[in-house]
């Protein structure tokens, strides 16, 4: 629908969708699946044929506002009401920045007798466009199916279908017969090795015979086991080596005598500060000559 209402003309429409879709199946398999749906549309607006408007080119009705804008803002127009993609995605399949989208979208945009945006009449496209969608014929859908697979197979599809000539049956005829001739060589070929070809193998006793070219399963397999011998503790194990050496305190425990020491590192820092010395203005205690020696 968008490539129809691009030129004005379904038939040349069709050919500019036959052209994007071998175009896009040519490059699709080295483009990440997201890119599909942009990069097709991208493809289909500079198809050549979509450039221009058709010679007869027509928009009846409702759809009679499209005749007025350039291709590149009808096609910025279409995207949207035909194509449905977003203003991203669509600016993106025309190569524009999203200002210049925008200015090609106001430009399509239909207009009143002063020169505003009509908003009734952009209404009116966009219900023309989904109506003519849903009220595609049978035929018309059958044909865009076909050119589709064809184009997908990579057929090229002509802009308009060649007569077929009076004598076209009588040329296949003619050709057919080097096949019929090729086939026919081919089935005696055939039936003479069969006849040269050596009986097939018996069977042993009791085993069904297998049919005509189907291969016989072989035996089963003889499958022996042993037991793996009993697994024998650790000697030690790691997480516990691992647990000691990575305390905070490991050097501190792996010496007993340093341990001791630190054990009494407030006693010892006391005493060696000058704890057992007086001075000369001190009071005699007569209890600090015993807590020295009981010290000592």
């Amino acid at each position: 629908m968008f490539a129809e209402l691009q030129c004005g003309d379904p038939d040349r429409g069709d050919v500019a969708l036959a052209a994007a879709l071998r175009a896009f199946r040519g490059n699709a398999a080295a483009l990440p699946m997201a890119d599909w749906p942009v990069r097709f549309w991208s493809l289909l607006s500079a198809a050549p044929p979509l450039r221009t408007a058709a010679p007869d080119a027509r928009w009846p009705g409702a759809l009679s506002a499209l005749a007025a804008p350039a291709p590149l803002d009808r096609a910025a127009l279409l995207l949207r009401l035909a194509g449905g993609l977003q203003e991203a995605d669509a600016a993106e399949a025309l190569g524009l920045d999203g200002a210049a989208y925008r200015d090609a979208l106001a430009r399509a945009c239909p207009r009143d007798v002063l020169g505003h945006p009509d908003a009734a009449a952009w209404r009116a496209v966009a219900e023309a466009i989904q109506t003519q969608l849903r009220e595609l014929p049978p035929d018309r859908l059958a044909k865009l199916a076909r050119l589709r697979e064809d184009a997908l197979a990579g057929t090229r599809v002509p802009a308009v279908a060649p007569a077929k000539a009076p004598e076209t049956r009588t040329v296949d005829a003619r050709r057919r017969w080097p096949w019929i001739l090729l086939l026919a060589a081919a089935a005696a070929a055939l039936w003479w090795w069969q006849g040269q070809a050596p009986p097939p193998a018996s069977t042993p006793t009791g085993a069904p015979a297998a049919e005509e070219g189907v291969s016989a399963l072989p035996p089963d397999p003889v499958i022996t086991s042993a037991p793996l011998p009993a697994a024998e503790a650790p000697a030690l194990r790691a997480d516990n080596t691992i647990a000691a050496e990575t305390h905070g305190d490991f050097a501190l425990l792996a010496d007993a005598d340093d341990e001791a020491y630190a054990r009494e590192a407030d006693f010892l820092a006391w005493y060696v500060a000058g704890a057992g010395t007086t001075s000369a203005t001190a009071v005699p205690n007569p209890d600090a000559g015993a807590a020295t020696d009981a010290a000592r």
